[in-house]
């Protein structure tokens, strides 16, 4: 479990114009950092680079999957081309794929087209997460 602390720094005083009163007022100024501890940081291309070294060749595939993504967190190809370019058997591939599908890091929007699901890994804005989230969760909807 992360724990996070405040830390209160008390910068001085600053005049500030009251806004109802027109007065001119000191205030104290302070600053308050949240600082994070006890948190495990990954920087994922380097765990993924690591983790490609030693995992097989399933974990490979869902790596080059994540490298292969569009903005809108798609990967566009069939089974036959996801085999070939990245050098891993079209049976792996295959079973791969279903599993990945089944435990909803994938969803197959239709044939040849998937999309990772985007509260697992998204890269890009907010807003753009949260419109490929809406498209993930539509799909099932339909």
């Amino acid at each position: 479990m992360a724990n996070t602390t405040k830390k209160v720094k008390v910068i001085g005083t600053r005049k500030y114009i009251n806004q109802d009163s027109g007065e001119i007022e000191d205030f104290q100024v302070v600053n308050i950092d949240e600082r994070d501890f006890n948190f495990h940081k990954i920087w994922l291309n380097h765990i993924i680079n690591s983790l490609d070294l030693i995992g097989n060749q399933k974990t490979r595939l869902a790596f080059w999957i994540v490298d292969n993504l569009d903005k809108e967190n798609k990967l566009t190809m069939t089974y036959r081309q996801i085999s070939e370019k990245s050098g891993i058997s079209y049976q792996t591939v295959s079973r791969t794929m279903k599993s990945l599908i089944e435990s909803n890091f994938l969803q197959q929007i239709n044939q040849g087209a998937y999309r990772i699901n985007p509260n697992i890994i998204f890269k890009g804005t907010r807003s753009g997460r949260l419109n490929v989230l809406y498209q993930y969760n539509s799909k099932d909807k339909l």
